[in-house]
């Protein structure tokens, strides 16, 4: 071809026979920027962290381990865990770009760098904590092309707006090998320590794929793979496929050189590569046979078909009848080579687009490979775990009763409209205890100015200067302000199976009524917390807020309140006062924990004189720390029970006064 045939952008060196084939030499690695090939070809890797000392190979061991494998439930806090990692990571990556990040399936993975929200497959993760540091280097990945690509992005639409369809799919192709790249160099430089992470990823998805890279892909799509492997990881790249692809290479490495500068020679780079590339496939189309190339796609086609049908066989234990599975043979050869020649006549452009997306490129660019790919029903039990806020934290080992029950699990309620219903019903149940305890609870808070006369010192009281002749020094008043102190209250609710249907539907009504009393009293804020035990995981406890300062969006999720499974009394009395003492903006207001439960604490390995021995030690803990922790027993509690645990308690042996019962307590501390 002639030099002045082609008017591009960028005149690309190497693409004409007087250029100089010798500039780069193909035996040995091919690494035109010389990045380190024993770690991925990572760019200026750091050679240790300071998370990396003590040994470990992980480089998220700085999370400490522990994540435990398991399936339901548990799979999904575990995973949701994992998003706040990653979460965190991409943060430091560049803390002045906003994201949001999700797991997602194989079918909905992508990056948005317009609104920064990320989606990247979780499979990998689901499959094995081994995997974290795989996916970290995915998140990363996605953040930094939040970061740094939305101008490559803008430019590649202007650039490609009058394109065929073929040729989007080749400029995208190439465009997104190379910006890959670019934005792992740029990390280097921003956030060297995460190189670690890069080089993981890069392992994974590259590492040993060489064969599976020679497989399938048209001569085309195997010029796309060269290029592919040549930027990304070189290692891979063959003796034959150097020698197949040698001069494609020298050109290649000689636009790639320079390529990854600036922004600019990034545009320089790819337009280059484009023209070179498209040149490349209208010199491979001419004088091919589209029936012979056809005939050979139709007949592995028909066999993969065949295969998948000889395997049902197999497995429904039935012997194939060779006479029918030859037709069948035939009739599926047939349907794909007319297919296939149908394609071929609707032109050029759609045989570009097909070899583009069957190369392997198309996988491996931007790490796009997911094979383990999360369930939609996986995807959504995380999702709503994000939307609770879902935190897991340990007690301190000196208060807990064993190390392997230390951990608290932590949401806040999330309500269905189910709940929402509940709660509408059961307030306007109590709507006359509502308004006694609120006509109660209005006065406090109040500020009371009282004035005292015939005072010694103070201001002087000129209703008492006729005194002054007499001798009478009792001529002053004084003011004094009684100025109520802010109160922080906590309903604690047992929400084990023993508090039944009955019992729990009790519980809840009191303490609708109790917020509905109190939620317009600016001295006052209100907690209502829910708590089971051993439900997700054996030895953890859980912790449900339904409703709180952080609660005022979900303002009717104590309907939600129901029994679970078990309760570990100790656990959640230290858990509440820790959430409060974080959630509330009086500090120094007086703390009142009022704990409702039908009976005592049951769960696995906390029974009997062990937990009330436990539950005490906790009260005590929480006491020392200013709060009054108050027990309402009711239904199966036990004096006795109640005794062992708590110094201030109440039983109510009828259910229906239960409401009374709290308001009473709540009057008493607050003197109204």
């Amino acid at each position: 071809m002639d030099r002045s045939d082609k008017e591009v952008e960028y005149a690309p060196k190497g693409m004409f026979p007087e250029d100089d084939e010798d500039t780069y030499d193909l035996s040995g690695d091919l690494d035109v920027w010389g990045r380190d090939s024993s770690s991925g070809y990572t760019w200026n890797k750091p050679t240790t962290t300071w998370w990396s000392t003590g040994g470990t190979t992980s480089w998220s061991g700085m999370w400490g381990g522990g994540f435990h494998t398991s399936t339901g439930n548990a799979d999904a806090i575990r995973l949701n865990r994992h998003k706040n990692h990653l979460d965190s990571l991409c943060k430091v990556v560049d803390p002045t770009v906003k994201h949001t990040l999700d797991f997602g399936t194989a079918s909905t993975g992508y990056t948005d760098m317009t609104t920064g929200r990320i989606v990247i497959d979780g499979g990998l993760l689901k499959k094995s904590d081994k995997n974290l540091d795989i996916t970290c280097g995915l998140a990363i990945h996605e953040k930094l092309h939040v970061v740094h690509s939305k101008p490559l992005h803008d430019w590649m639409m202007s650039k490609t707006r009058n394109m065929t369809y073929g040729e989007k799919q080749l400029f995208h192709s190439i465009t997104n090998i190379v910006e890959d790249e670019y934005i792992e160099r740029q990390l280097s430089i921003t956030c060297p320590g995460y190189v670690h992470y890069i080089e993981k990823v890069k392992e994974h998805y590259f590492n040993d794929k060489s064969k599976a890279l020679e497989e399938g892909d048209s001569k085309f799509g195997d010029l796309i793979n060269t290029l592919l492997l040549l930027v990304r990881y070189p290692a891979l790249l063959t003796d034959e496929r150097k020698k197949n692809h040698s001069p494609h290479i020298r050109f290649f490495m000689s636009e790639l050189k320079d390529g990854l500068e600036s922004r600019d020679s990034t545009y320089g780079c790819i337009t280059a590569l484009y023209v070179y590339m498209k040149q490349q496939w209208e010199d491979m189309s001419e004088g091919e046979d589209p029936e012979a190339e056809a005939e050979g796609k139709a007949k592995e086609l028909a066999e993969e078909t065949l295969s998948k049908i000889m395997e049902d066989y197999k497995e429904l234990d039935i012997e194939p009848p060779t006479e029918k599975l030859e037709k069948m043979r035939k009739s599926l050869f047939e349907d794909e080579f007319n297919r296939l020649m149908r394609e071929h006549s609707r032109g050029g452009d759609r045989r570009l687009e097909r070899e583009v997306l069957d190369s392997k490129a198309t996988e491996l660019s931007d790490y796009k490979t997911m094979r383990d790919e999360l369930s939609h029903s996986m995807v959504k039990k995380i999702k709503e775990l994000a939307e609770t806020d879902y935190k897991e934290i340990n007690i301190d080992k000196s208060i807990a009763i064993s190390p392997k029950q230390r951990k608290i699990g932590w949401q806040r309620y999330l309500p269905t409209a189910r709940d929402a219903e509940r709660y509408k019903e059961e307030a306007n149940h109590m709507k006359a205890q509502i308004t006694k305890l609120k006509r109660k609870i209005d006065l406090f808070g109040n500020t009371q100015h009282l004035q005292l006369r015939n005072q010694k010192r103070g201001k002087l009281d000129k209703r008492n200067l006729h005194r002054i002749p007499m001798g009478r020094d009792d001529l002053f008043k004084a003011t004094i302000i009684n100025e109520d102190k802010p109160l922080d209250v906590c309903l604690l609710v047992d929400e084990s199976g023993s508090m039944g249907s009955y019992t729990m539907s009790k519980a809840r009504q009191s303490a609708i009524a109790i917020k509905e009393a109190l939620v317009d009293n600016p001295m006052l804020d209100l907690w209502v917390f829910g708590h089971t035990a051993d439900e997700t995981e054996n030895g953890k406890t859980d912790m449900y807020e339904y409703w709180g300062p952080n609660m005022t969006d979900r303002p009717m999720a104590m309907g939600g309140l129901r029994a679970k499974y078990e309760n570990r009394d100790g656990n959640a009395i230290l858990a509440s006062c820790d959430r409060v003492k974080s959630e509330s903006s009086t500090p120094q207001a007086q703390k009142l924990l009022i704990m409702l439960s039908d009976g005592e604490p049951s769960a696995q390995n906390y029974r009997g004189d062990r937990a009330y021995s436990h539950t005490r030690k906790c009260v005590k803990y929480a006491e020392s720390r200013g709060w009054t922790v108050i027990q309402v027993g009711f239904a199966g509690a036990r004096k006795y029970s109640m005794e062992k645990m708590f110094n201030n308690w109440v039983y109510i042996d009828d259910t229906d006064k239960l409401g009374d019962e709290i308001s009473k307590i709540i009057r008493k501390v607050i003197k109204v």
